[in-house]
């Protein structure tokens, strides 16, 4: 990680790489709320639906395009001070994590919810989250083409 190409090269994968397991998650984590949501209920109505896949994609995609430059930086900025990357990164992540994410969730989805559902433009949410899914294999493919992602891509 010496060179500005390297660099580049590790920043980029990665990006994508974390992308792509937002957005997976994010849609499992959807569903399944939904899942559990007409099971306990019988009722599945299409705006919760379209909300909560949307708010949740949403979310996903810039929490971690947020929180992983965030970290990108502190590396660089560690490597730069000599300091170990692992003893300041790993305490941030740890508490800010959590904390963005739900503040994202929290608005983005109060957001979607008073402009969106409350005037009835679902087709926005449709569009939303066929972007987002759209998306997922774009994020594969750039990770999968990372010789430093590759690996973590197929195994976690």
């Amino acid at each position: 990680m010496e060179t500005a190409a390297a660099q580049k090269s590790i920043i980029l994968g990665n990006l994508a790489l974390i992308q792509a397991q937002a957005l997976v998650v994010g849609t499992l984590a959807s569903f399944a709320a939904v899942l559990f949501g007409w099971l306990s209920d019988g009722v599945l109505k299409i705006e919760d639906t379209l909300l909560l896949c949307a708010s949740s994609l949403v979310t996903a995609s810039v929490a971690s395009l947020v929180l992983g430059s965030f970290m990108i930086l502190v590396i660089l900025l560690s490597k730069r001070w000599n300091v170990n990357p692992d003893n300041v990164a790993t305490p941030i992540a740890a508490s800010l994590g959590d904390l963005v994410t739900l503040a994202l969730l929290s608005g983005t989805s109060n957001a979607l919810y008073h402009k969106l559902v409350a005037s009835r433009h679902l087709w926005v949410m449709w569009l939303l989250c066929s972007v987002f899914l759209c998306l997922i294999p774009v994020w594969i493919y750039i990770s999968y083409r990372n010789p430093m992602t590759r690996k973590v891509l197929s195994s976690g």
